[in-house]
């Protein structure tokens, strides 16, 4: 197993880069707060009446259905529930996705057992912080880092490793370490 680190992780790789994260949850909230201080471009998506809705904006973000976060993003980091992501990917996602972009997961059971079939030209990457959202955030905060597994599904722009190697760096998993992997192990 290959573990990378810091000096393995370059931010340029975000730099002009909008990140969209759907779902403010326990994984959600961390993953936004995280790389919104890590100086990147982070939006978040929700469902109309999320109870996070009001919570993502008073924390300094700019809130869309998940759609409209889809169709402005670069990067999108889905952190809904397992069952709900499928769903919510063929309505809101699938449609919106644009030739280069990166879909990215902290699970790969979606991927792995066929929920979710991307087209060939994005590139699907996982960080899969290995602690609770909460924790994630405390550990950034502190200076700290928790570390993540890190798994490329498919490599279309030829940047999927740096760009999720990146994505690893700016929530602080590299400084903990990010653990080599592949969607199927880390779901099985």
């Amino acid at each position: 197993m290959k573990a990378f680190y810091e000096q393995d992780a370059n931010l340029d790789f975000l730099k002009n880069k909008t990140i969209a994260v759907i779902g403010y949850g326990s994984q959600g909230h961390a993953h936004a707060l995280n790389l919104k201080e890590s100086g990147c471009d982070v939006i978040v998506g929700l469902y109309e009446g999320s109870k996070s809705w009001a919570k993502a904006e008073a924390q300094g973000f700019k809130v869309f259905t998940a759609a409209e976060a889809a169709k402005q993003a670069d990067i999108i980091m889905i952190l809904i529930n397992d069952e709900l992501q499928a769903d919510m990917y063929k309505k809101d996602i699938e449609p919106n996705l644009e030739e280069g972009n990166m879909l990215m997961f902290a699970h790969g059971f979606n991927i792995h057992f066929g929920c979710i079939k991307p087209p060939k030209n994005v590139d699907v990457t996982m960080i899969a912080p290995k602690a609770p959202g909460h924790t994630v955030r405390s550990e950034y905060l502190a200076g700290k880092g928790t570390p993540c597994l890190i798994a490329v599904e498919q490599d279309a722009t030829g940047k999927a490793w740096d760009r999720a190697l990146a994505y690893g760096l700016a929530i602080g998993g590299a400084r903990a370490g990010l653990l080599e992997t592949t969607f199927r192990t880390e779901t099985e």
